[in-house]
């Protein structure tokens, strides 16, 4: 929907929009003023017809009309009645007078001379009154007592209804005369409807004028209005372009902090099992591993050995090369270490310059020769220290649970840490069993 309020398209599609509804109001409005000036044009005829019938009504409650014969009311040649002329006893005459002869007189009575009523027939009395040309098909094919008939030619409308007869007609008319239906012919009542026509073209062009400015009026709000909602849409967007970087920003620094948070939380937890110069597992982590073995080693038999791990005259190396080097010394010792290891053993910094190592599923003997391997393996590295060679010697004491009347983390540190004294009483650079 967006897309389409964006698109130039719009524009085309909101003054189509409007073009078609005004159109359609615009001649639908023509119609209803068309069917107006139809129906008041149709309502005129229709008042002739009723008055007609009104006078054909009072003519049958008379039977037979009369008028003094004048120049005006001549006998009426084709009248055939046996009563058709009278004298009065003052010797005045009277000639009856027919139903088309009163319309005619009806037609000069009235004020507008457009205005007619005549009656037609294809067999009337008179031969000259014959009717003829497209009156006669009107007659013959269109007309029927239940249909009326109405035509407008050259603004003239012209009305047609059947003249149906009756008893009173036959003192004039023979049945012969009748035609299809029981009719004698029709009512035609003409009159022009220039004047109507005029009147109605001022509507037509009242009608197009207010269409139009319809048009323009709605038009220019519909547009006036697609305007303000592209501006807001716009205004929108950029909004939320603003919004998207703000958010982008926002995360990208809360994904920093959550990754350094994560980093720190890593580095704590590392620092909690890890001795943070040597990178090997720290005391805590030693002694928690210790507590597991035990328990396994009394539940499963699992043997396991633990090596304690002095390095000799490290705080010589201190005094000598200072604490620098001493680093450097460390690490490098342990280094060398984790070359000798399995990855099921754990290698720890146990207190300053003394290490451990849980040997698992290593029994005491195996574990005084893996000693003895490393005693050997240290005493080939050399540390360089600002151009000073500096050679690497351990002590190591080696002790099994096996080895123990009561088994506990202390104990067996205990016994490490005897066997570890007594290599360094027997000269260091050895390896010692605990007894």
């Amino acid at each position: 929907m967006l897309r389409l309020v964006k698109a130039p398209i719009a524009t085309v599609v909101l003054v189509t929009l409007w073009l078609i509804l005004t159109s359609a109001s615009y001649y639908w409005n023509q119609i209803i003023i068309s069917q107006s000036t139809e129906k008041t044009i149709q309502a005129k005829g229709l008042s002739g017809k009723r008055m007609v019938d009104i006078l054909l009504r009072w003519t049958t409650q008379h039977q037979q009309i009369y008028v003094p014969i004048s120049e005006h009311n001549p006998e009426n040649p084709y009248l055939k009645t046996a009563n058709k002329n009278l004298i009065r006893e003052d010797g005045k005459k009277f000639t009856q007078i027919s139903v088309g002869r009163m319309l005619e007189q009806l037609n000069e009575s009235f004020l507008d001379p457009s205005f007619s009523l005549s009656l037609i027939s294809l067999k009337p009395l008179n031969p000259k009154n014959e009717v003829k040309g497209w009156q006669k098909k009107v007659l013959t094919d269109q007309l029927s007592p239940t249909n009326d008939f109405k035509k407008i030619i050259n603004n003239q409308f012209h009305y047609f209804s059947s003249f149906v007869a009756n008893d009173s007609c036959f003192s004039c008319h023979e049945k012969s005369q009748l035609e299809p239906n029981n009719t004698l012919g029709g009512l035609v009542i003409t009159y022009d409807i220039s004047e109507l026509i005029e009147q109605e073209k001022p509507l037509h062009r009242q009608n197009l004028m207010i269409h139009i400015v319809i048009f323009l009026l709605m038009t220019s709000v519909s547009l006036l209005s697609l305007n303000s909602i592209r501006r807001l849409v716009r205004q929108l967007e950029f909004e939320k372009v603003n919004r998207d970087l703000i958010i982008e920003e926002k995360t990208a620094i809360l994904k920093e902090e959550i990754q350094q948070h994560k980093e720190v939380r890593s580095a704590l937890q590392r620092y909690s099992t890890h001795d943070p110069l040597t990178e090997i597992r720290n005391r805590r982590y030693l002694l928690e591993s210790l507590k597991n073995e035990l328990k396994r080693y009394q539940r499963y038999k699992s043997d396991f050995s633990l090596l304690l791990i002095d390095l000799d005259h490290f705080r010589q190396i201190n005094d000598k090369y200072g604490n620098e080097c001493g680093d450097i010394v460390l690490k490098a010792f342990a280094e060398s270490v984790k070359e000798s290891l399995r990855e099921s053993d754990t290698f720890a910094r146990y207190d300053g310059e003394e290490f451990a190592i849980i040997a698992t599923n290593t029994k005491i003997d195996s574990a005084l020769r893996f000693a003895e391997k490393l005693v050997n393996h240290v005493n080939k590295e050399t540390v360089t220290y600002k151009g000073y060679d500096i050679e690497l010697s351990i002590s190591i004491g080696v002790t099994a649970p096996s080895l123990l009347n009561k088994l506990s983390s202390e104990q067996l540190l205990t016994s490490a840490d005897d066997a570890l004294n007594t290599a360094k009483v027997r000269g260091r650079n050895c390896a010692i069993r605990a007894n």
